[in-house]
């Protein structure tokens, strides 16, 4: 249940990348998105590079934040319809451009001992919508936008049913489709399958690549 086909199209290198691939896919199931949605992807390092892809490969639009403006403009050209800087400044332009909504979801795939993502998600979300925490990220929840907005707070769980689960990873026993439809080996099937239609590229992620002794 650890492993997936390689179709020839996908060479070894890209499909190195769906472990992560699932992870961030899994964010995205959480979210219960519909067509024509929009999301803030917050936090645009690996995770978010590859949560902004697939988030616009299934016809969301996409809005990265982040405090580093190298990886703004790699969100930019790979999916994203606007980037900004993750501040309270952002809060006016994402209204605008949710059309004074605000956001569909909020997936925070940052890393930080900041509390300031999570701050940022509940000022942007519109009423009775979900915030999916993949990044680590402290939780420090104030009740009251919460209660407010009547918001959904949802933990993605690694790369999807099946995670930590010993009969599932070790012992082989897979879970219905009927009942569970993406599991975890599902979801890394559907990264691969993404990638084999070129939906999602991986190949700007890639920085360095090392020989196996070393």
């Amino acid at each position: 249940n650890l492993a997936v086909k390689l179709p020839d199209a996908v060479s070894f290198i890209d499909a190195s990348y769906t472990t992560l691939g699932a992870i961030a896919l899994q964010g995205i199931r959480q979210a219960d998105l519909r067509l024509g949605e929009t999301v803030a992807v917050i936090g645009l390092g690996l995770l978010g590079q590859l949560t902004v892809q697939m988030l616009k490969a299934s016809g969301c639009k996409v809005i990265g934040l982040d405090v580093q403006e190298e990886v703004l403009s790699l969100a930019k050209q790979h999916g994203c319809d606007i980037t900004l800087q993750s501040n309270n400044e952002a809060i006016s332009t994402i209204m605008n451009f949710t059309r004074g909504i605000g956001t569909d979801a909020v997936i925070i795939t940052a890393s930080t001992d900041s509390d300031s993502p999570l701050q940022l998600a509940l000022q942007i979300s519109r009423k009775k919508s979900p915030i999916v925490i993949v990044g680590a990220v402290p939780m420090n929840i104030p009740r009251s936008p919460f209660y407010e907005k009547e918001l959904d707070l949802r933990i993605s769980c690694s790369y999807g049913p099946g995670r930590y689960d010993p009969l599932y990873e070790e012992k082989g026993i897979d879970y219905p489709a009927g009942y569970v439809r993406w599991t975890e080996q599902r979801n890394m099937q559907a990264f691969v399958d993404l990638l084999e239609q070129g939906s999602i590229t991986t190949t700007y992620l890639t920085t360095h690549t090392f020989a196996l002794h070393d």
